[in-house]
């Protein structure tokens, strides 16, 4: 079971492109803090990023992109010493469509795409807790991976001129863009790392992991993962919980509700809901949930 795909495909994650702006030098725009995640696509020129709790700012060139999983507050400048041009607020929008702003054709030296990425319930996700405030992909690491410096450049394309049917387009581009710089991200850390990325990368977590996501119905017990990646059952549930951040059940319990929120929003019946994730009844799912979630699986779906 490829346990990324799974958890990828269940953050049902939405991406979306708020602006391309052409800059004239000098500027410097301070993004204020969001609570959707942001990123950036530099398309040209170079400049300096900062951001929160790194007294450093970081060289950015021309190809780069920037992902802020946590929406912190950042700001690029041509120059350090650049004064303030504007204070701007990212968050994502299922209405407001993609603007562009031209600059001086002859005089710009930066071209900057900015958007967001939504994720429902982001506190579900132990992937999402393992990133840090900021990713940061350079032209050439993104060229040495198939794939991610070609869908940069389609959406540079699409949103340099756009066409019939560009806001869909950049909509569906940006989710794939999320889905290449975790893959890049997860791909780039050390042997070393700690936390759910980790996890993935140890044989027998990884393994007990896939299998939990492979069939969350099953009425798992610790010994029976443990027997089934061949470690003992302290040795298999101090690992577990030091790289997951949390005990085997409690992870299978979360991952349930995870997908049972999905299945709710799909208008699948509660008693079917409950068969599907190993539930004996549909009183014990409801049980459950309402633990779990904080509220009824009837008024989520209501809500939802």
């Amino acid at each position: 079971m490829d346990v990324l795909t799974d958890v990828l495909n269940a953050l049902e994650l939405k991406g979306w492109i708020s602006a391309r702006r052409e800059l004239t030098p000098p500027w410097r725009y301070d993004f204020a803090a969001s609570q959707d995640m942001i990123f950036h696509l530099l398309g040209s020129g170079s400049g300096y990023l900062s951001f929160e709790g790194d007294p450093t700012p970081l060289r950015v060139e021309e190809g780069a992109v920037l992902l802020f999983p946590f929406g912190h507050a950042h700001s690029i400048c041509d120059e350090l010493t650049s004064p303030l041009t504007q204070v701007l607020h990212v968050d994502y929008s299922a209405q407001r469509e993609y603007q562009g702003f031209a600059g001086a054709s002859d005089e710009s030296k930066m071209m900057v795409l900015c958007g967001a990425f939504h994720v429902e319930h982001p506190g579900a996700f132990p992937l999402l807790h393992s990133l840090p405030k900021v990713i940061h992909i350079p032209a050439e690491q993104g060229r040495t991976v198939e794939g991610f410096a070609e869908i940069v450049h389609v959406i540079a394309r699409e949103a340099t001129t756009p066409r019939l049917g560009t806001q869909v387009m950049l909509r569906r581009l940006t989710e794939l863009l999320f889905i290449h710089v975790i893959r890049v991200w997860v791909e780039q850390q050390a042997a070393s790392s700690r936390g759910w990325v980790a996890a993935l990368r140890d044989q027998p977590i990884s393994t007990a992991l896939g299998l939990m996501h492979q069939s969350p119905e099953r009425g798992w017990k610790v010994e029976e993962l443990a027997e089934a990646v061949a470690l003992s059952r302290s040795v298999f549930s101090a690992r577990f919980t030091r790289l997951v951040g949390e005990p085997p059940i409690t992870y299978l319990t979360r991952w349930r509700m995870s997908r049972a929120t999905r299945l709710l929003k799909d208008n699948v019946e509660i008693e079917k809901i409950a068969a599907l994730l190993g539930y004996e009844s549909a009183v014990a799912f409801h049980k459950a949930f309402k633990r779990e979630v904080g509220m009824t699986p009837a008024r989520y779906r209501k809500l939802g």
